[in-house]
Order: C-alpha cells, then structure tokens, then sequence
C-alpha cells in the first residue's frame, strides 16, 4: 500500500507490544527496538524446571479489564486459572489469577502477532540517538549500538519511546524538544527494584504475600506456588522483592552479595532455614521500576511523530503501579489512539508530504 506509515517502537516490553501488535494491525510499516535478547521488559520470564515463570512477581485481578480483554482478544483467555490468595494464613477477599502457561504466553502471542503482521522486532538493540534526517524525506533516524559496537540506523516516520522518561531526554539532544517538555522529562523521580527468585525445596510459609519494614532488605515476599500450585518448576517459587534509590549501596553490590543480604534477612524469619534449602536462584534488577513522582503536564508528543508511553504518565495510580499490567495496557490503547489522530493529515518530519489514513 502506497503510503503507508512507519513507526520505529523503542522498547519491547508490554507497552511497546501492545502498541505495535494494533498499529501493525493498522496497516502501520512497525518496527520494534529492544535492548535485551528477550521481549517482554519487566514481564520477562525465565524457564524454571519444565516451566518458564516471570522475573518478577505478576497477576491478574478480577478488575483487571484491559489484561481480560487483551487475553481474549489473543486466545488466551480460557488459560487463566482463578486462585484463593492466602494472606497471613486467611484466604483473601478477592481471587487472583494467573495463565496455565504463565505470562510468557502473552508476550509470545504479541509477538507472534505483530511479526505476522510484517512487523518485525529487533533484539540487542541499544538505542543510543534520535534525530531527524537531513534529506529530503526528512524522517526520524534510531540510531542503535549492537553487542559488538556496530551502530544501525532505522529511519521511520514515526517514533514512540515506551522507557523511562529520564532516557528519552539522554537520546534526544539532537531534536529542538520544547523545554517545558523536556525539563519535567529530568524531573521525574524513580526507584529502582532487585527481585530475588527463589526456588525452594519446601514451601516457606503458608501465605502468598507478606510486606516488610525498613528492617529488611526487601519490601515483600510473594510465593508464587502458594497461589498457582507446584506445577512443574521443580521446586517451590519464592520472591523476595526490594525497590531501592540508587544511592543505596546494596544497588551497586554483586548479586552473589545480594543474595546474601536477602537470604540472611530470611533466616531471620525461618532461622532454621540453611542454604541446601534453595535449590536455586535469579536476581534481577530494574533501574526504572517505580516511579516516585508524575508529571504535571502532558508528556505525549513533544513534536510531530514523537510519541512517549511510559508508566509515569499513568496518573494518580503510578505508585500501585509496580508490577501492574493494566494501567500499562490502558496507556497504550490511548497511545495508539493518539498516533493514528495524528497521522491522518498531517505532514512528515519537516516536510510537507501528507501522509494517507489507513484505517
């Protein structure tokens, strides 16, 4: 189709999947960037025994309705099993839910999805620049460092950022950004997150979740199997979750060392546990976990065919937000809604070329 719009998608986590799967829907030219060798951002998942299972701790909620409806629309909706959550030994209030085969079946029907659509996703793409051309098509222009230090550009009409608000002021110091935009851009304030996967040779305790004090090293334990059964991970799941500024010295300290930390504080509840207990174990860390703060104005699109979807900009609830998929599938419904308003009519990168609408 003659026309047709491009989008270069810089991340792959949950936002930037969702968004790309409906643009390439869309009749949009998509291409998705990502960092890591994995899709999935903080809903990346790891196989454990016969069974792969998030890096960090996810569910679902009864009121989650974008993730519902989302598993719908991608098959998946049947899958999702519905459990009694135990807290402090009493069955919770609500019932939480979790999909047969984990998460990494939503982000592996996204994937799916969009490269069936003729989108296509790189991985080990690091971003390190964005511009706009200097010729006549005048487009954006990703520039990307690969592993061995080769750098790609991909030129697109399009660009929607889904990191952190701090990155996209770092990469975009070429563009004439207002100031009013990018100045909240650096004043958005985050912590970090270190989540400690556990897998055990016996349950820990009988609850699900449990939070902690400033005592310990990390803010709560979730045990996964508590809630979903043993299924066949091998052992027992345990998460040990801690978010951190980055001024904290633990953040700089080796995972071996982390570990340590967070095992000692755990023997303080169980101080008959001893390390042949942990069959074995992943640390992760997540540099812009939680947002501490949200910006005042719109951040959405500083410019023509710049776009921003990031989990600070989803209002009062960014704080509730760790770990949440549904306010990050909302965002990007209203995202995509956004790009393809934009589109229709309006000129490229500082040319007068109009671009058709699609839809």
């Amino acid at each position: 189709m003659p026309n047709r719009p491009s989008i270069c998608i810089v991340g792959a986590g949950l936002t930037g999947l969702v968004c790309a799967r409906k643009l390439a829907q869309r009749g949009f030219r998509v291409q998705v960037v990502e960092q890591h060798s994995t899709p999935g951002g903080m809903l990346s998942s790891v196989r454990i025994g016969h069974e792969y299972i998030e890096l960090l701790p996810h569910h679902i909620r009864k009121n989650d309705r974008n993730v519902l409806a989302l598993l719908k629309e991608l098959g998946l909706h049947e899958d999702i099993s519905w459990h009694d959550s135990y807290w402090y030994g009493r069955a919770g209030r609500k019932k939480l839910g979790y999909p047969e085969k984990g998460f990494h079946s939503l982000i592996s029907a996204l994937s799916q999805e969009i490269t069936d659509q003729g989108g296509i996703i790189y991985y080990g793409y690091t971003v390190m620049d964005i511009d706009v051309s200097e010729d006549e098509k005048r487009q954006y222009r990703v520039s990307c460092v690969l592993s061995d230090c080769t750098t790609i550009v991909l030129d697109s009409d399009v660009v929607l950022f889904t990191g952190s608000c701090r990155n996209l002021a770092h990469i975009t110091h070429n563009l004439d950004l207002p100031t009013d935009f990018r100045d909240p851009l650096m004043d958005i304030t985050y912590k970090a997150n270190m989540s400690l996967l556990l897998v055990m040779k016996s349950p820990f305790t009988g609850c699900f979740s449990r939070p902690f004090g400033d005592d310990y090293p990390f803010q709560r334990i979730i045990q996964h199997t508590n809630l979903v059964g043993e299924r066949r991970y091998g052992g027992h799941i345990l998460y040990l979750s801690g978010s951190f500024h980055t001024s904290h010295p633990m953040w700089t300290q080796s995972d071996a060392d982390v570990f340590k930390a967070f095992f000692k504080s755990l023997q303080k509840l169980s101080p008959s546990l001893v390390r042949s207990d942990i069959k074995t174990w992943r640390l992760t860390r997540t540099r812009y976990a939680l947002p501490t703060s949200v910006p005042e104005l719109p951040l959405t699109s500083p410019l023509p065919g710049l776009f921003l979807s990031s989990l600070a900009m989803v209002g009062d609830n960014v704080v509730s937000s760790e770990y949440r998929m549904d306010p990050t599938i909302a965002l990007a419904g209203e995202t995509v809604k956004m790009i393809e308003e934009s589109i229709s009519g309006r000129s490229l990168p500082g040319t007068g070329t109009v671009i058709e609408r699609i839809y």
